[in-house]
């Protein structure tokens, strides 16, 4: 069973479910906002997590451009404006105070979205992170962007294949299954992601997460190859009294027990803090 977030029994919540126009408004109760991961969106990164808690939680999210149904924008991504749109969307959604889910990229964002708006983030919780840009993390961006701008989308399909997952996930894969498992792992694939992964690998926090006040927790992937694990734990380092955990086995993707598993944390985090 996934552990439920505690609800505040003296505030009442509510907002109009909404999904268009990029932005997610999903399920009845006490507000958690969801920043996804470059290459990613809100729905292909956290549509298990939305399943799993709209019964007690309203889940808002908002894909970032060239996510979704949000087209790309000529202008570089800048990471303050993702974080105050992220904000606004809550606050547009009617909550004032509210937690935030971050994955990958999106834990950049939220904790910007801390930093900046510290009246209304209330808690982060942090998966498959950074403080800063490791090599692995440039090289990786490095081949996608060019991938992606030759248009090679069967060789991107699988440098994606070949990073995200876990090692053993991917040795246990058949040789005659990988050609499918790389189709599907572009098959999410949204038009601004080498603009998403541009911003990632300028974004370094690494000065400013010694200002975090907030409950945080940092989740690590063991067997991350987007994100070393090394790098996750050093964003838990560097945040104040933040709860840092692993997750065995993981990729930079999970599959679906991992995710369950996440949720179930993300679900006991919240309650021990009454988010």
């Amino acid at each position: 069973m996934i552990p439920q977030p505690m609800t505040p029994a003296t505030e009442t919540f509510h907002a109009t479910p909404r999904h268009t126009d990029g932005v997610l408004v999903e399920g009845t109760g006490p507000p958690l906002v969801l920043a996804h991961g470059a290459g990613g969106g809100v729905e292909l990164n956290f549509r298990p997590l939305v399943d799993a808690l709209r019964d007690g939680r309203t889940l808002v999210g908002r894909d970032y451009p060239g996510s979704g149904e949000r087209p790309r924008q000529p202008e570089p991504l800048i990471l303050d404006v993702l974080a105050d749109q992220l904000v606004t969307t809550a606050v547009e959604a009617g909550f004032d105070r509210f937690p935030v889910v971050g994955l990958s990229l999106g834990t950049a964002v939220a904790v910007t979205a801390a930093l900046r708006h510290p009246e209304h983030v209330t808690g982060l919780y942090l998966t498959v992170g950074f403080a800063r840009p490791d090599a692995q993390m440039r090289i990786f961006a490095r081949v996608w962007q060019e991938l992606a701008r030759l248009e090679a989308w069967d060789a991107l399909g699988h440098h994606l294949l070949e990073h995200c997952v876990s090692a053993d996930a991917l040795g246990a894969l058949p040789i005659e299954q990988v050609a499918a498992a790389a189709q599907e792992a572009r098959s999410g694939y949204p038009a601004g992601g080498a603009e998403q992964v541009e911003l990632a690998v300028h974004s370094d926090l690494s000065t400013r997460l010694g200002d975090i006040r907030v409950p945080t927790a940092v989740l690590v992937a063991e067997q991350d190859r987007v994100v070393m694990p090394a790098t996750t734990r050093e964003l838990g380092r560097l945040i104040p009294r933040a709860e840092v955990s692993e997750l065995a086995g993981a990729g930079h993707i999970f599959d679906a027990a991992q995710t369950v598993d996440w949720i179930g944390r993300i679900g006991v985090f919240l309650a021990a803090h009454r988010l």
